[in-house]
């Protein structure tokens, strides 16, 4: 039986059968954000926003203020957690022999990848700066704070580069090649 008749002959006949569950629950699950995103937002700029500081009243203090920060933090944790996993998951389900798949060498560009990412990280952390910063009328000076957020913006700025990098480099090769 050649690879194509054994690859449709084991999804039933159903060409890609198999990833339509897949794809509808994470089509749910995106849903379902954007839905719940939509109205923490709408309600954190429509009820109350306009409120004063009970401290300083030339600051506005937006009633909904922590509903919107408990939003944001659980998707950061959900995505980080479910992040960890799929590259656990990955990993113990990796085959050696998947080293190369057609023709790419795909383990060698994954660990790279990871490489690349965990010392940016750890360069931008330990090069970040320090420098006080006024937020509110206060002076906010937490290093590792500081050092911890300009780590994730410089990494974003580099990462942001490297990839237009990558794309011209990947489309020059297209012209190069038809010379």
């Amino acid at each position: 039986m050649s690879k194509l008749n054994l690859i449709h002959h084991k999804t039933g006949g159903q060409k890609g059968s198999k990833r339509r569950p897949t794809e509808k629950i994470s089509q749910t699950v995106l849903y379902v954000i954007i839905g719940i995103s939509a109205v923490v937002f709408a309600l954190f700029y429509l009820v109350g926003y306009n409120m004063q500081s009970v401290e300083d009243p030339s600051f506005n203090a937006p009633l909904l203020t922590d509903a919107l920060l408990i939003l944001m933090m659980l998707l950061l944790v959900v995505a980080a957690v479910i992040g960890i996993a799929a590259v656990c998951i990955g990993l113990r389900k990796r085959d050696p022999s998947d080293k190369v798949v057609n023709g790419v060498p795909a383990a060698k560009i994954s660990t790279i990848t990871f490489g690349v990412t965990f010392v940016l990280l750890l360069v931008t952390f330990i090069f970040g700066s320090t420098d006080t910063m006024m937020i509110n009328g206060h002076q906010f000076n937490d290093v590792v704070s500081l050092k911890l957020t300009d780590m994730f913006v410089m990494t974003s700025i580099v990462m942001i580069v490297l990839a237009v990098i990558a794309v011209i480099f990947g489309y020059t090769r297209y012209i190069r090649k038809g010379k």
